[in-house]
């Protein structure tokens, strides 16, 4: 019997530059694929349950148990935490969200999109119910 060492090779360079086109076509299809907008609604009512409790923990400017439950007791007092309540929803949110907080007694942030998908958490402070809506754009 004979052999034959007359056999055809693939070159391994050529392979080596399939396999990384092809590698390099999957990571851009992945980017084009899947929208960078769209977050679960499940993530996005924990970041606003998480938001809320952030705020139900801070000290208050004014008197109160938390800086939510002060905002809870009158508009004057919503007025003397409202700025704050805005930079602390801000800090607590992440980076790419946005969220909205509403009491009986005023509202901070602005109203989401309506073609956006939105996350919600309530919070009872003992004298209201403390609302936020939270989306990414």
């Amino acid at each position: 019997m004979t052999e034959r060492s007359d056999r055809g090779q693939l070159a391994t360079s050529l392979v080596e530059a399939t396999v990384g086109a092809l590698l390099l076509l999957s990571v851009v299809a992945g980017f084009i694929w899947i929208p960078a907008g769209d977050v679960p609604d499940g993530t996005l009512d924990r970041h606003a349950a998480d938001a809320l409790a952030v705020l139900d923990a801070e000290p208050p400017a004014g008197t109160g148990r938390s800086r939510l439950s002060a905002a809870c007791r009158s508009p004057a007092a919503f007025a003397t935490e409202q700025s704050e309540l805005a930079t602390r929803l801000d800090a607590a949110l992440p980076a790419a969200a946005f969220g909205r907080l509403e009491t009986p007694h005023g509202t901070v942030g602005p109203a989401p999109p309506t073609d956006v998908a939105v996350g919600r958490a309530t919070r009872s402070t003992g004298r209201c119910l403390a609302s936020l809506r939270v989306w990414v754009p």
